[in-house]
């Protein structure tokens, strides 16, 4: 399982918009689900994509319980949010600052296609068994991510001829 670590934090951090402490609490929930479910392991598969399936089947499951529950925030802790800037991100560039914004205004179901495609590498093949959805609502959602996220990054076409 620790030489899958790094990747599996990386992706929550993502699923997680940033959120460190929530990030490594996914893992750590990872690591337990999977050594309580190694007797389900089928030897001679694919054990990286074992533990994103587990990774990801329990971000989906915290974020739909989180989904139902309003939020509790202290007045001092509602003043504190308003006081400090908003996170920064781990980005090298404006266009990564761009990237992650854009990424961001996905549905959650086409950001985590997107996310376990794009910067992981898992195939259609791998998603749709980490996800227990066809191959083909994954590929819908992996094609409609792109073509949002491309719209979202493209420059804005300028009407005007002299520019």
């Amino acid at each position: 399982m620790l030489p899958h670590a790094d990747a599996l934090l990386r992706t929550a951090l993502r699923f997680t918009r940033g959120e460190t402490a929530a990030a490594e609490d996914a893992v750590q929930e990872t690591f337990l689900r999977a050594w309580r479910g190694r007797a389900q392991f089928e030897p001679g598969t694919n054990a990286r994509a074992w533990l994103f399936r587990i990774l990801v089947n329990f971000l989906h499951k915290r974020w739909h319980q989180s989904a139902r529950q309003p939020a509790v925030v202290s007045l001092d802790e509602h003043a504190k949010r308003h006081e400090i800037a908003a996170p920064a991100r781990a980005a090298s560039s404006p266009a990564d600052s761009d990237v992650f914004a854009a990424l961001e205004t996905l549905p959650a179901d086409q950001r985590s296609v997107l996310i376990l495609n794009a910067v992981e590498g898992f195939a259609c093949r791998e998603i749709a068994a980490m996800l227990e959805v066809p191959i083909g609502t994954v590929m819908s959602r992996l094609g409609r991510a792109r073509a949002a996220m491309r719209d979202l990054l493209q420059p804005p076409v300028s009407s005007d001829p002299s520019q």
